[in-house]
């Protein structure tokens, strides 16, 4: 007969098993990358690198627990960078008209929430494919945030909005908690709300969810909504921290974004995700990136090996997920 104190520890494997078993296949290959950096370039572990990381990937961070999000809806949104780049236009371009900060802060929250709200209309009202409506407004918002900052980026002086990106709190930069506080809100919203389980319902069945009583059209919208408000946050967060208004600033993180989901374990039209796992995705990205440019890998270079790391990234992935189905 075991005893309590037998009990305790085999307790304790266990949940060390099922915690190693919870996490994506992808995890390992993470782990295998930081150990080769830390053996080519010995200060990758240096605290001050690994922080500039984590306030440089905050960003990309909350921009892909919103691809997550979507994905789970059933969903996609590729205009999360552009959102991106389109609200920090619209705040650099308030300043130098001589808005107040706050106010400028919030127009350009505002203008994310508008796109969002302009994808879920057309997505939830007109039923139209996600991806295209998401490709078009990409492509228009990219191209009004170009237009509202031209001949070039907009440079930002404003002491108050200066401070969100340079100004540290217990420690840590203001960007990364803003990343915490998307992410902890998020995984309340998911796992502890009648919106989040209406929509994993959403993207398991529509229209099961329908016949349940779910508000399809409403959760819809409301998601697109949120993940645009989220992504103009960011792009407030980033022009403050880089101190200018870049129009380009945001190409190719909604790919990036969508990859960090899809290696976290996110599938699209099954209603599985896990916000929590998306992490792994985000830090195999910036982590690549860093411990390249450490390396003193060019340009042209560091940005074709991040995309076969992200392709074999995903290939490998969805290959492992769909053993483990058929076994």
């Amino acid at each position: 007969m075991q005893t309590t104190g037998s009990l305790k520890p085999n307790q304790f494997i266990k949940s060390i098993q099922k915690f190693f078993k919870s996490l994506p296949p992808l995890a390992w290959a993470v782990a295998l990358m930081f150990i080769f950096f830390a053996i080519v370039e010995p200060n990758f572990f240096n605290a001050t690198n690994l922080l500039n990381i984590a306030r440089r990937g905050s960003q990309l961070w909350m921009i892909a627990t919103m691809a997550t999000l979507i994905l789970i809806s059933g969903g996609i949104d590729l205009s999360l960078g552009a959102v991106l780049s389109f609200s920090g236009a619209v705040l650099a371009l308030l300043l130098r008209a001589g808005v107040g900060a706050a106010w400028a802060i919030l127009a350009a929250i505002l203008s994310g929430a508008l796109v969002g709200a302009i994808n879920g209309f057309l997505v939830s009202i007109f039923k139209l494919p996600a991806f295209i409506v998401t490709l078009g407004t990409m492509n228009v918002f990219a191209g009004l945030a170009i237009y509202l900052t031209y001949p070039g980026a907009i440079f930002i002086s404003n002491p108050a909005v200066v401070a969100i990106g340079s100004t540290n709190i217990l420690g840590l930069p203001v960007p990364i908690w803003v990343g915490l506080i998307t992410f902890i809100v998020s995984y309340i919203v998911l796992h502890h709300t009648s919106f989040g389980r209406n929509l994993v319902a959403v993207g398991q069945n529509k229209t099961g969810a329908h016949l349940s009583g779910v508000n399809v059209t409403k959760t819809t919208w409301m998601i697109f909504i949120y993940a645009g408000t989220i992504a103009a946050i960011a792009g407030v967060v980033l022009a403050s921290r880089i101190q200018s208004a870049d129009p380009t600033i945001g190409v190719g993180w909604e790919f990036e974004a969508v990859a960090a989901s899809i290696m976290g374990g996110t599938l699209r039209g099954q209603g599985k995700g896990n916000i929590t796992n998306t992490i792994v995705g985000v830090v195999l990205i910036l982590g690549l990136r860093n411990g390249l440019n450490m390396m003193g890998v060019p340009v042209m270079w560091r940005t074709a090996i991040v995309g076969l790391f992200l392709l074999a990234g995903i290939v490998f992935d969805v290959s492992m997920r769909r053993r483990d189905k058929a076994c």
